[in-house]
């Protein structure tokens, strides 16, 4: 996740700003699944997503999603730290400006306000969130609540574009940005889809081990490398590993990855697993249900080191290009 530019207002409230740049080209293949619909859209965004076709409908879609993850940002998250995007909400006010929604998690750490932009160019859409805490509350005061822990749903709650300081009407707040505090953030992904077999069962009540996952995380990671850097890559860590069902033979389990930050060795990806399909041994032996919400089983984030990549030297190309010369007899 990419790092926040917050500022403090002269009257001590606090403003956030969060940024987000994609191509709406890594969304093409992920749109055609309905699980990663239900996942990642709020069910106004799809409505309206439907009533649109083609290339407009990407660009809608890619848009949302950009506007998500800006807005994760400014609420001290990021995407698979807890808050699903399809708590996120982005609708539009009476004028077409953005209008951002928040529900169940996201709720539980709204702002005073979030004013929201989205900007497309050819095939690279862009989303900047402001988030205004109000006067006296710091950034930190948004801690999520037991209620937001445990994932309960609570009531929407609205912020607007362009919010005026509380107490004075009329007069915006200024946002101060500072561009060499905000870090690019890579958006490069991997999928795959698996069926859970017999021989994986490990424990009692025919439970599968949760090395197992990982090791389709491991795939993952291992792709991304391939795709940023041409090279493998030697995974080195994971770190905030949540294992929240469990997992069985016969289950179908589609794992994802996103890169979410590069340094010149390192990378940080971002992972889940979620089961759509679930086996159903109870009802009969070979009974199976598709599940109407993919179920989450696990998250974590794995670092990874690639090769430093050395240039050429000049010395050697040329020893290579010299041409020979011959003496006349």
């Amino acid at each position: 996740m990419s790092p926040v530019v917050r500022e403090r207002t002269p009257h001590g409230s606090a403003i956030r700003v969060g940024i987000d740049v994609l191509d709406r080209g890594e969304l093409r293949r992920l749109i055609g699944r309905t699980w990663f619909l239900r996942f990642g859209y709020a069910p106004e965004e799809l409505a309206h997503a439907e009533a649109l076709g083609g290339e407009r409908r990407l660009e809608f879609l890619a848009g949302r999603f950009a506007a998500k993850e800006a807005v994760l940002k400014t609420l001290g998250t990021g995407m698979l730290r807890g808050i699903a995007p399809h708590e996120i909400c982005v609708d539009r006010d009476a004028e077409g400006s953005p209008l951002v929604r928040l529900r169940g998690r996201a709720a539980a750490l709204a702002p005073a306000s979030i004013a929201l932009s989205i900007t497309h160019k050819q095939d690279v859409v862009a989303a900047v969130a402001v988030a205004h805490d109000g006067p006296g509350r710091t950034a930190t005061a948004a801690a999520p609540t037991a209620a937001a822990k445990a994932g309960t749903r609570g009531s929407a709650t609205s912020a607007t574009p362009g919010s005026t300081t509380p107490g004075t009407p009329g007069r915006k707040e200024p946002v101060s940005m500072s561009a060499d505090v905000v870090e690019h953030t890579g958006t490069t992904t991997a999928f795959l889809r698996t069926r859970i077999g017999e021989e994986d069962a490990h424990y009692g009540g025919g439970l599968v081990d949760g090395a197992r996952v990982l090791r389709l995380f491991g795939d993952l990671v291992t792709e991304i490398t391939v795709r940023t850097d041409g090279d493998e890559g030697l995974l080195v860590e994971y770190s905030d590993v949540r294992f929240t069902a469990p997992v069985r033979p016969g289950d179908y389990i589609e794992a994802s990855a996103r890169l979410v930050h590069r340094t010149r060795l390192r990378r940080v990806v971002e992972l889940q697993a979620h089961k759509v399909i679930a086996s159903r041994p109870g009802a009969r032996p070979t009974a199976a249900e598709v599940l109407g919400e993919p179920e989450l089983v696990c998250s974590a984030t794995a670092t990874t080191v690639v090769p430093l990549r050395r240039p050429h030297t000049r010395q050697g190309a040329a020893a290579t290009t010299a041409p020979v010369t011959t003496k006349e007899p």
